[in-house]
């Protein structure tokens, strides 16, 4: 189980911290102890990780990097973080999350690999990116809202194909595809805005 020490690691702090996906309704956030014990456990929420469209713009083979923006691409600094676990809420070692998004202006490279990358979890079953905030762009009349696209591979577990969203996103509510439990809270700390979340898988 992951430990208030674990989070800080990532460098996202408490105030970004969401919980595990749900299939059914938005998971509640972690209760973080207000101790100052490093290791103490919260109580972690495994009910399997909502999926979500695959959208038009995944390309296979994507590069093995957690930087997906670097200085020269416009747009507010992000850092992502997390863990991948099972149902069980056991940390899992080795899962390959394969992440892409638009840029700032709600474009998709389609003929490189900007913004897009893949990357491994830890022995703890963390895993965390560097990227920019996506911008949004026109789905017909109305524009979705902002939005990161994972697809999700271990061992023994089904492949998930979903996405990320942001609390507060002005066209969240109405969007056609948005589940609420994929909305992350997030905050800005420093020079970047911060989130997390916690990805559970079930077994095949």
């Amino acid at each position: 189980m992951a430990t208030r020490r674990d989070f800080l690691r990532l460098g996202l702090g408490t105030a970004a911290l969401a919980a595990c996906g749900s299939r059914t309704s938005a998971a509640p956030t972690p209760a973080i102890p207000d101790a100052d014990a490093p290791d103490t456990p919260f109580a972690a929420v495994c009910s399997e990780t909502a999926d979500n469209i695959e959208g038009p713009f995944y390309k296979a083979g994507a590069p093995s990097r957690a930087v997906l923006a670097t200085d020269r691409d416009a747009g507010e600094r992000l850092v992502l973080g997390g863990t991948v676990r099972t149902t069980a809420c056991e940390p899992l070692v080795g899962a390959v999350l394969d992440v892409w998004h638009a840029d700032a202006r709600g474009g998709y490279d389609n003929d490189g690999w900007g913004h897009r990358g893949t990357l491994t979890t830890d022995r703890l079953g963390r895993w965390q990116l560097r990227s920019i905030m996506p911008g949004r762009y026109l789905n017909g009349r109305r524009y979705r809202p902002v939005h990161i696209h994972v697809k999700l591979r271990a061992d023994g577990h089904r492949e998930l194909t979903t996405q990320l969203y942001f609390a507060g996103d002005p066209y969240n509510e109405g969007d056609d595809f948005i589940v609420p439990s994929l909305i992350m809270a997030h905050a800005v700390t420093g020079n970047a805005r911060r989130a997390a979340f916690d990805f559970v898988l079930a077994n095949a």
